[in-house]
């Protein structure tokens, strides 16, 4: 796929597409696998945060994301069990790409959405834990290092080169994206995402996880 190739769209992601997402991480995250009831999880707890990428009928990358606590990455293949009422960020869990979408600009097109999700929820920054040399998309898509001691343990499940990120969202203008749907249609404005319990990168050649 590159940079003209604009056949794959995000959309919602919905849990019938648990399967593909799980059969994409195992190839992408190959060596950090999660578990199918942690990517569930993500999705129930925070849909508005969940993306698919589908090109012809077929899912070949998805994104993760929900509400969390600043400095406070969660480790890989753990359940959060619910969005923690004093959430005061939005975490960019995991973005997975197949590698044929690589050079589409499907990673940058979806982390403007996330950008976009976020502000309209109210929130004014987005984290994330890049790994393995992804550090660079993040810094072009508007993140910047934050490291700080009490964040080394926190970090540990991620393997090496993990590093916390942070986007500072206030005073962005995300008119254009608020007036679209993944899929290109009007959405509404909403609140802050219910805090419920559990129930219900553009990936280059390195990465394994974004977050």
């Amino acid at each position: 796929m590159n940079a003209t190739d604009r056949s794959a769209h995000w959309r919602p992601a919905s849990p019938a597409d648990i399967e593909a997402i799980d059969a994409i991480q195992r190839i992408v995250h190959a060596d950090f696998p999660e578990a199918r009831a942690v990517l569930l999880e993500r999705l129930d707890l925070c849909p508005a945060g969940c993306f698919v990428l589908e090109k012809r009928g077929e899912i070949c990358g998805y994104v993760l994301s929900h509400p969390w606590r600043r400095l406070s990455p969660p480790p890989i293949d753990t359940r959060l069990e619910a969005i923690p009422a004093d959430a005061d960020i939005w975490y960019l869990h995991d973005l997975a790409l197949l590698p044929g979408t690589r050079g589409s600009g499907a990673g940058a097109r979806v982390a403007k959405l996330l950008a976009a999700e976020a502000r309209r929820d109210g929130y004014g920054t987005m984290a994330l834990v890049s790994v393995n040399g992804s550090q660079g998309f993040w810094e072009r898509q508007g993140f910047g290092v934050r490291m700080e001691e009490a964040l080394g343990a926190k970090l540990s499940s991620y393997g090496g080169e993990a590093v916390y990120m942070e986007r500072t969202l206030a005073g962005e203008n995300f008119a254009r994206v608020f007036s679209q749907a993944a899929d290109g249609r009007a959405r509404p404005r909403r609140s802050r995402p219910e805090r419920v319990p559990w129930r219900q990168y553009e990936m280059s050649a390195a990465p394994r996880r974004s977050g």
